[in-house]
């Protein structure tokens, strides 16, 4: 079924009027070839309640029918849609031309009017019995207005012309219904047609599939039994029928039918794939790679295999075989962007930073080519290449005009000044990215936490009250905040409210655990402070969180703890500056 069209203007008008001099004359004899007074072509026992009339004796003739389709499309010029519409609709009365009718249902459909739409729907098949696309058009409008058993002709009538003519015409029916705005009605009326064939198991998975595209999967199951009973050798029914059982929700019996197939269908690749999706979406990582290199060992050149093996064995931590399946991509030279990607965050992940970043550059296009360049430079930041990573992230920022990507360059550029502490570059940085993205909560947020730095806290403040402006609830903002009046001020009471409200969204985030416990202690509450710390560290074992917990201990009296803790963590992280302070503090 074609599409509708998008403006007034691009209607099919086979039999409408043009809109000045011949033309026009022209137009209008032909759309009124088959006027008739009497109202022919209506028929009131197929279409019963079709409301489409001709005209009647006080009509005058052809001069109504040229008024009524001068005026619907003059208007339907000037956007009035509605006016053209209702002249349409009564030049359809009146006229035996189907062309009428088909406009007319075309404008109610644009106009969004489906009221009136689906008579004229009924008046274009009454005039055009054998137009398959009318015959669509209202199947389709009676499926959506909850008629399944009067939109069954019609998908019969399709059927079978189609099925005369091409062979087939289930994939065109379900593709039909599959659109319908009304899944049951749309399952009903194909369940109709199917059961009226009931030695064809084809029809009955038409349905499986109609039924899984509608979210009806219970159905779907139905169908594809009842098609496996009249062929049970039906491949495409067994492999309906367990992803049909998977979207009713069992999973494993999804499973034992799909591995049931691949033991009776050893040879079948798809089957093997199907069932390695099936897999992976249960983070079955080993079993589903058994089944994709069966796949690679017959078809050694098949890039999405290659791929996916490809990630499965970096999820598994398997980088090796990881490489030499992104590698095998490179040679054959496809989705060569991706592979050079993962194989630079498999150069990351084990410590070859110079090997990820000439991965990482050599992406030269594609869906990772930023996050690759963002990547690199900030790689070279890590290596001491300070200036090549800013010059990298600068030019990417300067030739593109995605503001996200945009931002992203700032923040990256921004962690870059923070980690080689060089703060005030890093403010100069972030007031440059907020004077083009005023407002952006990242970039406040890093610019808070820049100006902590500096000991900023007025800035600081600031920032993060413009995000809990726009953000009432920012747990981020919220705990930054709380946490900042605790440590830098003497304001511990409002600090405790703002921690306690992020603390309350997040009673399990570690840097959260670790404010509420910082801001009892500072209010003296220590044994609170105690528990909160060591749970806080339990989950991450972070420098700032042990610098506070051995803090605490320490004035406790806990002091061979604190001391072990501090130089566990110095270990981890010998350049912390917080921890570095206390160690100093504590045991000069």
């Amino acid at each position: 079924m074609k599409p509708f069209a998008t403006s007034f203007a691009s209607f099919p008008a086979r039999a409408a009027v043009g809109l000045a001099g011949i033309v026009l004359a022209a137009s209008l004899l032909t759309a009124c070839a088959g006027l008739t007074q009497g109202g022919g072509g209506h028929d009131p026992e197929v279409y019963p309640n079709l409301d489409l009339r001709m005209g009647t004796p006080e009509d005058n003739g052809q001069a109504d029918l040229l008024y009524e389709l001068l005026v619907g499309e003059i208007a339907g010029h000037m956007g009035e849609l509605q006016v053209s519409l209702d002249h349409y609709l009564r030049a359809a009365k009146r006229s035996d031309d189907p062309g009428v009718a088909e406009r007319a249902t075309r404008i109610a459909l644009f106009s969004g009017d489906r009221e009136k739409a689906l008579p004229a729907a009924q008046r274009w098949v009454a005039l055009d019995g054998d137009s398959l696309e009318a015959r669509q058009v209202l199947a389709a409008m009676l499926v959506n207005d909850d008629q399944p058993d009067a939109a069954v002709p019609h998908l019969e009538r399709v059927l079978e012309r189609m099925e005369a003519v091409e062979g087939d015409g289930l994939g065109l029916l379900v593709n039909i219904l599959s659109r319908a705005q009304h899944g049951a009605a749309a399952v009903k009326a194909m369940e109709q047609v199917a059961a009226k064939r009931p030695d064809d198991a084809s029809v009955q998975l038409a349905l499986g599939s109609l039924a899984l595209q509608q979210d009806q999967p219970h159905a779907a199951v139905a169908a594809t039994e009842r098609a496996l009973r009249i062929d049970p050798d039906l491949r495409e029914a067994s492999v309906l029928r367990a992803r049909a059982i998977q979207r009713t929700g069992d999973r494993e019996a999804s499973l034992q039918a799909m591995e049931d197939l691949v033991e009776r269908y050893p040879d079948d690749l798809d089957l093997r794939v199907n069932y390695g999706r099936l897999l992976l979406q249960e983070e079955r990582f080993a079993d589903a790679r058994t089944q994709f290199e069966a796949v690679v060992a017959e078809r050694g050149d098949d890039a999405d295999m290659l791929y996916t093996l490809g990630l499965i064995n970096i999820e598994m931590e398997q980088y090796s075989e990881a490489e030499r399946y992104l590698e095998q991509l490179l040679k054959i030279g496809q989705r060569a962007g991706e592979a050079r990607y993962y194989l630079g965050r498999i150069a990351e992940l084990t410590g070859d930073a110079q090997r990820a970043v000439d991965f990482y550059e050599e992406v030269d296009r594609g869906e990772y080519r930023q996050e690759s360049m963002i990547r690199a430079a900030r790689l070279r930041g890590e290596m001491g290449q300070v200036n090549e990573a800013r010059e990298a992230l600068t030019r990417l920022r300067e030739t593109s005009d995605n503001p996200r990507l945009q931002v992203e360059t700032y923040l990256s550029e921004a962690q870059l000044l923070r980690e080689t502490r060089d703060y005030r570059a890093g403010m100069e940085l972030l007031d440059k990215a907020l004077e083009s993205h005023p407002d952006h909560l990242e970039l406040l947020y890093a610019r808070a936490l820049m100006a902590e730095r500096l000991d900023r806290i007025d800035q600081l403040e600031e920032d993060l009250n413009r995000i809990l402006e726009q953000d009432p609830d920012n747990p981020a903002a919220l705990n930054a905040l709380g946490y900042t009046l605790a440590d830098r001020t003497d304001r511990f009471e409002e600090a405790y409210d703002y921690i306690s409200r992020a603390y309350e969204q997040r009673p399990d985030d570690a840097a959260i655990i670790d404010s509420m416990g910082w801001v009892l202690y500072r209010l003296g509450r220590l044994d609170e402070a105690e528990s909160h710390l060591r749970r806080a560290y339990g989950k991450m074992e972070d420098g700032e969180i042990a610098s506070n917990l051995a803090q605490v201990l320490w004035e406790r009296g806990e002091r061979e703890e604190a001391l072990d803790i501090l130089e566990a963590a110095l270990e981890r992280d010998p350049d912390h500056e917080r921890l570095l302070r206390l160690k100093e503090r504590l045991n000069p």
